[in-house]
């Protein structure tokens, strides 16, 4: 390449760029390119490799995970017979009502003086 067609600004710009550009092994640690620890001949055997057996591990906790009755027996789902959609407006309904009957109880709860006249404390 004929450096005398490019200005000495885009030559030193490049310089300072390919400087500061990582080494293989950056490169390799942030996954931007695959471990070289296998000959290249051999690296989409490994890939097909790693990627069966990735497969197969999924498979096999798809097989093993936990039914939605278990779930709900945990506290992990709630035990609900409402769409899925629906859910969040059923907790915040839930949530609303409990909150309405504890405010009843609350009003109607007696006083200090009331309970002093029946007895109940001194």
């Amino acid at each position: 390449m004929d450096t005398h067609a490019l200005p000495q600004q885009v030559i030193d710009n490049l310089a300072k760029k390919i400087e500061r550009r990582p080494t293989r092994d950056e490169l390799e640690q942030h996954h931007v390119l695959p471990k070289t620890n296998v000959a290249p001949a051999l690296q989409a055997k490994q890939l097909e490799l790693e990627r069966s057996l990735l497969e197969d591990r999924l498979e096999h906790m798809l097989e093993n995970r936990h039914t939605r009755e278990e779930l709900a027996e945990r506290n992990v789902l709630k035990a609900t017979s409402v769409a899925p959609a629906l859910q969040a407006k059923q907790v915040e309904l839930e949530r609303n009502r409990l909150h309405d009957t504890l405010d009843t109880k609350l009003e109607n709860r007696p006083t200090r003086e009331q309970l002093v006249e029946e007895h109940i404390i001194q």
